[in-house]
């Protein structure tokens, strides 16, 4: 079936996805969206123009799941890994039909304009490209320059211009200069101001028609960015998302219910980019403010998800899916018949999935040690007993459809 949504309001709540692996700061890509729609506001562009610098830069990290990856781009000028992030950027953005236009400005968005002047690039890449690298550096010498507003501004334009024509475009340094002179460019980079220019520019896109294709393909970006945050967690949303739509097509969920449950399981483990990686590769037992970090994921997923009219389901299954049937779960800690059917399906096969992979602490299990798992947290009146009881009558099916890989997914 067909969607109607706001594309601004689908890209916003994904830029809040992929700002939290800043962890303490989670507002750099818009940021740069911020910066960049200024800037080419200042040199004349039409509002095409700028409303694409707005979608590409609160989009130009999605190549960015890691912390330490994250921490290296903002506290410094250049760092010899950074291209990583651009390639793997590219790479999503071209699965993903709705974003497949932005994927070149996003692969080239470091690379210097000494060096991208001169390539069979399309002018309008080259031009946004070096915007963003041009604002996405700025913003990284914010960070890196504790001075006092009008000290730090000198401090950034003589290092911008030490770069100029190496790595950046003089006509782009003059529009960020032109820009950057009303003191309210500097302000609106604050959290609160920053959040309501964008959410005035929300507010100003117009609702479509996405096919559930799209959507999903969105999804399915989202999780594998989710998935490469830790390499114990890789194709983890997948096979949770698999699993899910077995588990809903064996209870006869009807088509709406089924895309519904695909999308809330591929997007559960979006609030997992907020956790440091540290935590999440850490080989032994977790402290209180360790779990506390951990525990929150599931909220902060719903927070992410429900920004998007029309996704409050989705969001509200999304972040169920560590509660229990006995009410000892988090982050709501719900209870019983509160708890929907569909968060019961991603929750079991959340587990189940995680127990068949390996992680830090602990090897990869058969699936008959794993169902055995569930089958005693089920006795405990933690799980659903009727799933557990349809997975111990398939299990080997079970086990199959928990270790699909992504490109086997759209054929289940």
């Amino acid at each position: 079936m067909a969607y109607k949504l706001n594309f601004r309001e689908v890209v916003y709540a994904l830029s809040e996805a992929l700002d939290l692996v800043g962890i303490d700061d989670i507002y750099h890509g818009k940021r740069v969206a911020f910066m960049a729609a200024e800037c080419a506001i200042a040199a004349g562009y039409d509002d095409e123009f700028v409303n694409e610098l707005i979608y590409i830069g609160m989009l130009h990290d999605c190549g960015v799941s890691t912390t330490d990856m994250h921490k290296n781009l903002v506290t410094k000028l250049e760092w010899k890994d950074e291209q990583y992030h651009c390639d793997r950027g590219q790479m999503l953005m071209k699965k993903t039909a709705l974003f497949k236009t932005y994927a070149d400005t996003i692969y080239y968005h470091h690379t210097h304009w000494q060096d991208l002047r001169d390539l069979p690039v399309d002018e309008k890449v080259k031009i946004q490209a070096n915007l963003i690298y041009l604002v996405d550096r700025v913003d990284a010498l914010r960070a890196q320059i504790q001075l006092p507003l009008n000290e730090m501004k000198a401090e950034i334009y003589r290092i911008v211009f030490e770069h100029k024509d190496t790595f950046f475009a003089e006509n782009l340094i003059e529009s960020f200069m032109h820009a950057s002179e009303r003191a309210s460019f500097w302000f609106f980079l604050e959290d609160d101001a920053l959040e309501e220019y964008l959410h005035e520019w929300t507010a100003k896109g117009s609702v479509t028609e996405v096919s559930y294709d799209q959507l999903r393909e969105i999804a399915i970006m989202f999780a594998d960015i989710v998935d490469t945050k830790s390499p114990f967690t890789a194709q983890h949303s997948f096979g949770v998302a698999s699993l899910s739509l077995y588990f809903g097509k064996k209870l006869d969920l009807d088509e709406h219910r089924l895309e519904i449950l695909e999308l809330s399981a591929l997007l559960h483990d979006l609030g997992k980019l907020r956790i440091d990686d540290a935590i999440l590769n850490k080989p032994g037992q977790l402290n209180m403010d360790e779990k506390l970090a951990m525990n929150r994921h599931g909220f902060d997923s719903d927070m992410i998800l429900r920004k998007i009219k029309g996704f409050k389901e989705i969001a509200y299954l999304a972040s169920l899916h560590h509660e229990t049937l006995d009410g000892e779960g988090y982050p709501y800690r719900l209870k019983g018949e509160d708890i929907p059917l569909e968060a019961r399906i991603i929750a079991v096969s959340d587990i189940f999935q995680a127990l068949i992979q390996s992680r830090p602490y602990r090897e990869a299990m058969s699936a008959e040690n794993a169902y055995n798992i569930l089958s005693e947290m089920a006795d405990e009146g933690k799980l659903d007993r009727d799933l557990i009881a349809l997975m111990r009558e398939n299990l080997s099916e079970v086990y199959r459809r928990a270790s699909v890989p992504e490109r086997s997914l759209m054929s289940l």
